[in-house]
């Protein structure tokens, strides 16, 4: 995965919430949505290949670029946590 500044980041997540999403969600809106999970630092290398092989098939493409369902998303977040030994605790509902 590219290291992208999180300046340039912080523009594409700006840009994408002018765009009338409802309930969807582009990559960078994803993101920011997984790193702001109470227990993202929980979260290993081999977590992050398992939601990328989760969310990849569900991405639908639009003029502007993909974007995901929310629910999908919060979905493989818990599907991640859940199978974490310690369980999980419910921070997106």
């Amino acid at each position: 995965m590219a290291d992208i500044p999180n300046g340039d980041l912080m523009k594409l997540l700006t840009l994408s919430q002018s765009l009338p999403l409802d309930g969807e969600f582009t990559p960078v809106m994803a993101l920011t949505y997984i790193r702001s999970h109470d227990r993202y630092g929980e979260l290993t290398f081999q977590d992050f290949e398992r939601l990328i092989t989760d969310l990849q098939d569900k991405s639908r493409c639009y003029g502007f670029g993909a974007v995901l369902e929310e629910f999908e998303i919060r979905d493989a977040l818990n599907s991640v946590f859940n199978a974490k030994p310690e369980g999980f605790s419910p921070s997106f509902v």
